[in-house]
């Protein structure tokens, strides 16, 4: 068997004829029900309508989140680093390495720095190694 041979199956019913007549099985009301928006020709509801309730979409709060924390640290790579000889937050604002308002730094990469920073709000990543 191959894609070629396939053919659709010869059996199919023929479409429902609504409103046709009340000997049809769907006549009158041709399976709209009785009175109401979806009854009539023309009307729809619109996606996201609940009934006049107010939907989801407008019930959920629109606004999103910055953690004040990541507006006082910022990360650096060991590359850029590497010949800094006191890695300190203050001589890395000196330098121009990070924003005066830096508070913490992270060092993260694959490197070498020549000495350990002292300060207690410079982290290291694995990666980073101390001569």
């Amino acid at each position: 068997m191959s894609l070629n041979n396939l053919s659709d199956s010869k059996s199919r019913s023929n479409r429902k004829r609504v409103g046709r007549g009340t000997g049809s099985g769907v006549g009158k009301t041709a399976g709209r029900g009785h009175k109401g928006q979806k009854s009539r020709s023309g009307g729809n509801i619109r996606l996201g309508f609940e009934g006049g309730q107010m939907p989801l979409q407008m019930r959920v709060p629109k606004f999103g989140f910055s953690s004040r924390v990541s507006r006082v640290t910022q990360e650096l790579n060991v590359k850029v680093l590497e010949k800094v000889k006191d890695v300190s937050i203050q001589n890395l604002k000196k330098l121009g390495l990070i924003k005066k308002n830096i508070k913490k730094v992270k060092i993260f990469g694959a490197g070498k720095l020549l000495k350990k920073p002292t300060d207690e709000n410079i982290k290291c990543s694995k990666g980073v190694k101390f001569e």
